[in-house]
């Protein structure tokens, strides 16, 4: 069957029985799409015409009478039974995202586990037939451990070693030598290093000898198609027949994407590149290799590995030298990953002696804390709306996303870009909530007010943005006059919730972590915030709202991308990746799901 998607201009045939979301995919058209394709978040509205089966219950539900009169169908729920042509709105289709790449990286010594190694091998003479591998060896193992090149570095030898009189330059990485060139080559020696977030993919080009970043370059991680939550992309890897293999190409196109940008804007080689240094949670770590991921969706929730690897850059198709060697830091637990692993590195909170607590909330909210002494981290699911995949008019942060807002009698907002605002981000639903609450707007139990008691209030102009819809109240945030394409952006009394459920769960986190540690928010010496969310959220609104408790003697610190941070260090260092593997023999996770104590704490932390 025929699909035509407006205003691309773009065309793909498609079996009958697939979902418009398929035909999507398949043609490369981007369609916000943040559930995986289950009907629940409702973004990926089109407005579509020609053969198709009837609505299904779900768009019945999600889609207003006016929408459904003008056509609109949402694209993963219909069905495709002939010939369709496809309009994507630009609501539903998917922005450039404002990705933070940068971050705190705590003082290290460049010592790098990439290594370029001038050789002179005397000439193989008739008096002294040593073959070659031999005759380079004793030429190496006079100043270094055995010599073991990889077969391809093998290959080379002959040549190389005859090219400039043995005059040889062997690229070792690790314990293996793995590119021979005659004389001095190659110019630089680099490596990459990558932050594998669930939204974001960031690479970094460093330049090994020097430890100059030379490019960074990052994007959207694709596999967001399939969903923004890691839960949706298991299901998707253990429930489809081609997922796993899928979510992993998708990974290292991305991958290699990256790696051609960084490369041009540095005008260098990308077969000079020997080395790589990955993080990421403990699901995009397992779908990057490829290995199932499907047993961290269940109790008891166990990872297939959590130990750092080594794999070669040939066996997973990474466009950079073929033996380049590939290093996946270590996770902690199902739910804690490599990711926090570069974050506890980058901040070196592991080896301070006060007390610090690290938190990095993306569609996972993972904590960290301790010191010296003993450090502990959990996880909570508390993403979701923070990164506005459940909220009404929630949206990742790109243009047009509302990051700010100021109450102070009437509704002042910043948006991304300066253009039209086209929803709300995580960053800006907290300012929100966090001014709501200041202005009486919402009660302490989250409960929204009506109209008639902010008239009361004196609050005229905050009460002509209350409205009722059905069984729930919505506050109009930016009015249709305002809005991108003429849309509102509102936040209902379910989104309130939403926020409740998920700053709740963080707070809970903190708390038992508290708790565990025996200790009170007095003696936590640093707060920590890393990643997007927390480098672009105001303290004074997270705690306005209690996302994180009062420390009256700490020092709020965001510290960026710390991930990707640490696995620049990792890169770098042998020894800071070396640490990575002591901070996993070290550091204690605490399972929070059917603690009883995290049950209480919860339904507490609710409560603004």
């Amino acid at each position: 069957m025929r699909v035509r998607f407006e205003p691309f201009g773009v065309i793909t045939q498609v079996e009958a029985g697939k979902t418009l979301l398929a035909a999507a995919i398949a043609a490369g058209v981007e369609i916000e799409a943040v559930c995986g394709g289950r009907g629940t978040c409702a973004k990926c509205k089109v407005i579509a015409s020609g053969e198709l089966k009837p609505l299904t219950e779900e768009e019945q539900k999600k889609l207003t009478a006016d929408e459904l009169q003008n056509g609109y169908r949402l694209a993963c729920q219909a069905v495709v039974a002939g010939d369709v042509e496809v309009v994507v709105p630009e609501e539903s289709r998917v922005s450039r995202v404002s990705i933070l790449s940068e971050g705190t990286v705590r003082p290290f010594v460049l010592h790098p586990w990439v290594k370029r190694h001038p050789l002179q091998v005397p000439e193989a003479t008739l008096e002294d037939q040593t073959p070659d591998l031999t005759n380079v060896r004793r030429a190496w193992e006079a100043a270094h451990h055995k010599l073991t090149p990889t077969l391809r570095a093998l290959r080379q030898l002959p040549f190389a070693l005859r090219d400039q009189q043995g005059n040889l330059t062997l690229i070792a990485a690790d314990d293996q030598v793995i590119d021979v060139h005659a004389g001095d080559a190659p110019p630089r020696v680099l490596g990459v290093a990558v932050d594998i977030g669930s939204t974001t993919v960031v690479g970094y080009l460093m330049d090994l000898e020097t430890g100059q970043q030379l490019a960074v370059s990052s994007l959207l991680n694709p596999q967001t198609r399939y969903g923004d939550d890691v839960v949706s992309r298991i299901d998707f890897a253990t429930n489809d027949p081609t997922g796993l293999e899928t979510l992993q190409s998708e990974l290292i196109k991305a991958l290699n994407t990256i790696i051609a940008e960084t490369t041009r804007m540095a005008g260098v080689s990308a077969q000079n590149i020997y080395g790589m240094c990955l993080v990421g949670n403990t699901t995009m770590y397992h779908l990057f290799l490829g290995i199932s991921p499907s047993a961290l969706a269940r109790a008891p929730y166990v990872p297939a590995v959590v130990d750092a690897m080594r794999v070669a850059a040939h066996e997973l198709g990474l466009a950079i030298h073929p033996d380049a060697h590939v290093w996946v830091l270590p996770n902690i637990a199902g739910w804690v990953g490599a990711d926090t692993v570069g974050v506890i590195l980058s901040t070196g909170m592991y080896l301070q002696d006060d007390v610090a607590l690290a938190i990095d909330i993306g569609t996972n909210g993972e904590m960290a804390l301790g010191s010296r002494q003993r450090l502990i981290t959990c996880s909570t699911a508390a993403g979701p709306a923070f990164e506005g995949a459940q909220l009404s008019c929630g949206m990742r942060a790109a243009g047009g996303a509302i990051d700010t807002v100021k109450i102070d009698g009437d509704v002042h907002w910043h948006a991304i870009g300066d253009s039209a605002p086209r929803g709300i981000c995580g960053s800006g639903l907290v300012d929100l909530i966090a001014e709501m609450l200041r202005a009486g707007v919402i009660d302490s139990t989250g409960m929204m007010q009506d109209s008639e008691t902010l008239n009361q209030n004196g609050q005229h102009k905050l009460a002509e943005r209350i409205v009722q819809e059905g069984r729930q109240r919505v506050f109009e945030l930016v009015r249709p006059s305002e809005g991108a394409a003429g849309r509102t952006v509102r936040v209902t009394q379910r989104d309130v919730r939403e926020l409740q459920l998920a700053k709740g769960a963080i707070r809970a986190g903190i708390e038992i972590l508290m708790k565990k540690l025996g200790i009170g928010p007095s003696d936590v010496k640093y707060v920590y915030l890393a990643g997007a969310f927390g480098n672009y959220i105001k303290p004074e609104s997270a705690l306005a709202i209690g996302l994180i408790p009062d420390f009256p003697q700490a020092q709020i610190v965001p510290v960026g991308n710390a991930a990707g941070s640490g696995a620049k260090m990792a890169l770098l260092s042998v020894g800071a990746r070396n640490e990575a593997t002591e901070i996993l023999r070290n550091v204690e996770y605490l399972e929070l799901s059917g603690r009883p104590d995290f049950q209480e704490q919860f339904a507490e932390a609710m409560l603004f």
